[in-house]
């Protein structure tokens, strides 16, 4: 079985600098394919390090392996760039680069990082000829909310449904089921449109909505319709306001959709049960009519729909008054959605259409609206599932959220046994894993092509999770934890209340109400991080695009470079203290002259002749800019007009 340096922990620390390394940014792909049959270059940055002595690129067509050589096409201070040329043969191709020389000598390079032995194709780097999500997606920060449990404009009280049972504002949530779905706080659209300055002012740029449509629970993932808006919630005209009044102050705002199941009280399901020669009995899964069924894992209330009955996706998803395509226009005007459930979506026993299903949500989203976008929630490894042609991106549980998990739970002096089992495994406490391992699981998941990784939701906890306050146990490891959120490629995602501290040991518990009337009990230091953190991202065109190197890991401390052709910036992360970090500036890509700018905290980072020094504090993170020229601007190059592109 090959070593992969990426899982190799004892061979990682300041190693990781003078790994040769791609992805899939502008600055190794300049010009990336649009057709099928196009060539495109590939370039390899090798730190003089790495002793390597020639480079081949090894591209899969129609099923087959090729290689293609590369050759040394400019140099920089410690630093040689080489060049392939691919052919896009198929609408998704896998590559990597096999190297020899230097100490390991045979060695491949992937995107699950460095082998010694031969890998399989899944760790390969992927070009995919499918368009990104829109472009507004490189400047956005996102934040998710939750009607029932965000703000209530019934200050008198509000109305209970028969379902329903009623809670006050400040009452704690019930954490388990069923009374967690049926405690109703009575919070409203017209609650979220009064608070749009507070978004505004975090920085806030998309709004996701969790379910607007009515259902008899607070959550409204068992929808009983997909014709309204919830009038619990302020119907159709709170969400026309809520998306106008957003789009007033430069917010666009989502919607959530389940295009797994519906609701057991939906009207589809309802006139299926009534009618066994109703063309809605095609809408599901009847094992014998009326009453044995499938519901999603087996919950009744949640019966799961039959992506094979075309009757159901032209009524869910491609009709003109499907609700996939009616709320994107006037005159509610959502900017897209995030789907459900999107890895089991057109799942089930012996039938998998969950491709052709992402495929088509996507069609009939950018046919209705060009600009709009489409996110799926999946929660494990989603690398088979984006490759381009679906969903823009996913919620990027498994290469973001569970990794920091495991390196910054019980790290605040909280015994971890509070969290529940981990993620259904029946394992407690959490797993405590170190900065390797956490490389390790990140790398693994950039085998996607690079505008979906882009594309995709970074989050720290959401709806459906503990909070991070309650999994860091710490201001400042949750700091640590918004750092990484705010640097690490992809639309970083808030949960309504992160920003302020709220806690939960689960995702019922974590679903508190939103205290605007008691700031006092507000975590102002987590807030002011939240700010901070955002006002530099929106600030740095690297951390919303460029590309992704990482320089350092350790148990306690993990470094990585985000770069493109304006500026370097170099992010610390520390969930502990630690010794000083020495670089060589050759490996980070700075010049030794070069002074950085501090982003973000108290220490720099200091130049010491050809050597850069990061401090040992910690639990912290520290964020570095290199601005003007880029690093290998002045240097001397060859190769023609290639030489000319790719880094």
């Amino acid at each position: 079985m090959p070593i992969c340096l990426a899982d190799a922990a004892p061979r990682l620390g300041s190693a990781l600098a003078d790994e040769p390394h791609h992805d899939g940014s502008p600055r190794y792909v300049p010009n990336p394919p649009t057709a099928l049959g196009e060539q495109f270059d590939v370039w390899l940055r090798v730190p003089d390090a790495a002793g390597v002595t020639r480079v081949v690129a090894r591209q899969v067509h129609d099923g087959e392996p090729f290689g293609a050589r590369a050759t040394p096409e400019r140099a920089e201070a410690g630093v040689t760039w080489w060049r392939a040329t691919l052919t896009q043969a198929n609408p998704v191709i896998n590559y990597r680069f096999l190297t020899d020389g230097g100490p390991f000598g045979y060695r491949w390079v992937t995107a699950a990082g460095l082998c010694d032995g031969d890998p399989t194709d899944e760790g390969d780097f992927r070009s995919s000829i499918y368009p990104g999500g829109p472009p507004w997606l490189r400047q956005t920060v996102a934040y998710q909310v939750f009607p029932d449990r965000f703000a209530s404009t019934h200050a008198g009280g509000h109305q209970t449904p028969e379902w329903a049972q009623a809670a006050d504002w400040d009452d704690d949530p019930i954490p388990v089921r069923p009374g967690a779905g049926r405690q109703f706080y009575g919070g409203d659209l017209p609650g979220v449109t009064a608070h749009l300055d507070h978004l505004a002012a975090l920085g806030v740029t998309l709004l996701y909505l969790t379910p607007f449509f009515p259902a008899p629970s607070n959550h409204r993932y068992n929808a009983s319709s997909f014709d309204v808006v919830d009038p619990l919630l302020g119907g159709d005209q709170a969400l026309i306001d809520l998306v106008a009044a957003a789009h007033a102050r430069g917010i666009r705002v989502i919607g959530d959709l389940t295009t797994n199941h519906t609701g057991s009280h939906h009207e589809w399901f309802q006139a299926a049960l009534a009618d066994p020669l109703a063309p809605e009995v095609q809408y599901y899964f009847f094992d014998s009519h009326p009453d044995d069924y499938v519901g999603w894992f087996g919950v009744a209330s949640l019966p799961k729909v039959n992506h094979a009955s075309a009757g159901l996706r032209e009524r869910m998803l491609t009709g003109q008054m499907s609700p996939l395509r009616r709320y994107l226009r006037e005159p509610f005007n959502l900017d897209g959605w995030r789907i459900d459930v999107a890895n089991m979506t057109g799942r089930h026993a012996d039938k998998d259409l969950n491709a052709e299903v992402a495929r088509e949500v996507r069609a009939a989203v950018v046919a209705e609206r060009p600009d709009a976008y489409v996110v799926g929630e999946h929660f494990h490894d989603f690398r088979t599932d984006a490759l381009g042609d679906g969903w823009h991106g996913v919620m990027n549980y498994a290469g973001f959220a569970k990794p920091l998990w495991t390196w910054l739970a019980g790290q605040g002096g909280r015994q971890t046994n509070t969290l529940e089992h981990w993620l259904g495994l029946g394992w407690a406490p959490w797993p405590e894993l170190p900065g390797e391992s956490v490389v390790a699981s990140m790398r693994a998941f950039t085998a996607v092509p690079w505008h979906v990784l882009n594309d995709s939701f970074t989050l720290l906890s959401s709806h459906d999770t503990p909070r991070i306050a309650t999994i860091a146990g710490s201001p400042e490891l949750v700091a640590v934890g918004v750092g990484a959120l705010m640097t690490y490629p992809g639309v970083p995602m808030v949960w309504a209340g992160d920003e302020i501290g709220l806690t939960g040991a689960n995702g019922e518990g974590g679903r508190r109400t939103m205290p605007w009337e008691q700031p006092a009990a507000w975590q102002h230091e987590t807030l002011a991080c939240y700010q901070e953190l955002v006002a530099v991202r929106t600030d740095s065109s690297a951390l919303q695009s460029g590309s992704l190197r990482w320089v350092y890991a350790d148990a306690d401390r993990i470094a990585y470079v985000r770069e493109d052709e304006h500026e370097l910036v170099l992010v610390l992360l520390a969930r502990a203290v630690g010794p000083e970090i020495s670089l060589s500036a050759a490996s980070v890509g700075v010049r030794p002259e070069a002074q950085p700018d501090i982003l973000y905290g108290n220490s720099p980072a200091e130049m010491a002749g050809d050597t850069v020094v990061l401090p040992g504090a910690g639990p912290t993170v520290h964020i570095w800019r290199w601005g003007g020229l880029r690093p290998c601007d002045d240097q001397q190059r060859s190769g023609g007009s290639h030489g000319q592109s790719g880094a």
